[in-house]
């Protein structure tokens, strides 16, 4: 077995540009979404809603550098300009790779939300 085949290799398409675009919109929904729900949430639960918007606004926040950081990670391990560093070409040794930390992230922050809104709505629908 080659030492090319046993190196940990950069995924094929993996383009940090197009990566850094789907978190660029990742964040804009949320920070959108965050607005949207204290607008409309705020006849029901007050002005303390906005608190909740805020800290969605520095959930888009994060996910936006997040989302930077790891096109920059991305860029430095796979350039398609250079053969040696295309998609399938062994990554580096000592190149930092993003981990999966971010979209884990992402996804328990998403079911949070999605299960404190059925909480939400499932005691508005019993009153």
């Amino acid at each position: 077995m080659s030492t090319a085949s046993r190196a940990h290799t950069a995924p094929p398409g993996a383009q940090p540009e197009r990566t850094a675009l789907a978190w660029r919109r990742t964040s804009l929904s949320v920070a959108v979404g965050s607005l949207v729900a204290g607008r409309v949430l705020e006849p029901w639960l007050g002005a303390s809603v906005w608190g909740a918007t805020a800290l969605g606004l520095l959930g888009a926040l994060a996910l936006d550098r997040a989302g930077a950081r790891r096109a920059v990670l991305w860029a430095a391990v796979v350039d398609d300009a250079h053969p040696d560093r295309g998609p399938g070409a062994p990554v580096p040794a000592g190149a930092r790779t993003p981990g999966g930390a971010a979209l884990g992230a992402t996804a328990l922050a998403a079911a949070v939300l999605g299960v404190a809104a059925l909480v939400l709505v499932l005691r508005h629908a019993a009153v």
